[in-house]
Order: C-alpha cells, then sequence, then structure tokens
C-alpha cells in the first residue's frame, strides 16, 4: 500500500483534505482505501495490518488488451485464431512470472480463468485480484486455433 505523509500544519490544502474526509480537525488521520482512521485506533490500523501485511501474490505478469478490440484494430494477428475468439489478447510476457511458467506465449488469447471467462482485461485483472499467495488455477487460452489448459500458480 503507497505510504503518503501529509504534514497539515505546513501544508494548508492537506489540512483542508483531511477536515473533508474526517469532518475534525486536530486529530491524527489515516486515510487507506477510502476508510477513514481517527485519532490512533488500534483496531482500525490491525485491519490494515492483515490485508497489507500479509506475502504478497506474485504478479501475473502480462501485457495485454481486449482481444475483441486489439484483433480488430490488428486483423493480422488475428489469422490462425478461431473467427470470433473472445478473451484477453497477450502481447507481452515478462520473464520468470506465474504466466511464463504456465507457458503462455506472445499471441494468446486467455479465455477464462479459474473456470470462469475472461472476455475483458477488466473481467481477468478482477479474477485474479480476487487471488492470494499459494493459490493454483486453471487457466484457458488459445493458441492458433487450439485451446490449450495451464495451471496458474500464484
Amino acid at each position: 500500500m503507497p505510504y503518503v505523509e501529509k504534514d497539515v500544519a505546513r501544508d494548508y490544502n492537506a489540512a483542508m483534505e483531511m477536515v473533508k474526509l474526517s469532518r475534525q480537525q486536530g486529530v491524527p488521520v489515516t486515510v487507506a482505501e477510502g476508510e477513514v482512521i481517527l485519532g490512533f485506533d488500534r483496531a482500525a490500523f490491525m485491519r490494515l495490518a492483515q490485508k497489507y501485511g500479509g506475502e504478497k501474490r506474485p504478479p501475473l505478469g502480462i501485457l495485454a488488451a481486449d482481444a475483441d478490440e486489439y484483433l480488430t484494430r490488428h486483423p493480422e494477428k488475428a489469422s490462425g485464431l478461431p473467427e470470433g475468439v473472445k478473451g484477453v489478447y497477450v502481447g507481452k510476457v515478462r520473464p520468470d512470472t506465474v504466466a511464463a511458467r504456465a507457458g503462455i506465449e506472445p499471441g494468446d488469447v486467455i479465455s477464462g480463468v479459474a473456470g470462469k471467462r475472461t472476455p475483458t482485461m477488466s473481467k481477468l485483472d478482477g479474477l485474479i485480484d480476487t487471488l492470494k499467495a499459494g493459490d493454483s488455477v486453471s487457466v484457458h487460452f488459445w493458441r492458433g486455433k487450439e485451446e490449450h489448459i495451464a495451471r496458474l500458480q500464484f
């Protein structure tokens, strides 16, 4: 979680932002992902520590785009794929990542993760965000006209 410390004694705009968020003056204020913590609320800080202090899930490791839009703009990349394929077009795979270890390659179209369809990058991101370090899920993808299934080991 990114951390930004603001000195409200010297930064008027920061002071007004904290008053707007907390409706309080002269009280320490912490804001984390929209949650406003007033003072030194130990229980609230413990919740934050549990949420962000655990083992981090490794990244999937792809640079990608919605296949529908991308293949419309780049029809030469669509040759060899089934007509009307839906999913996420993989442009690049970072080395030594979850996707690389699963065998995903540039040009593949990811159509599903963990038994759920991924018609858009947004849907794929949402599914990946629900996973934790240590989770293992199936990934369905197209390489040319062949559908493949592999495991993503986070």
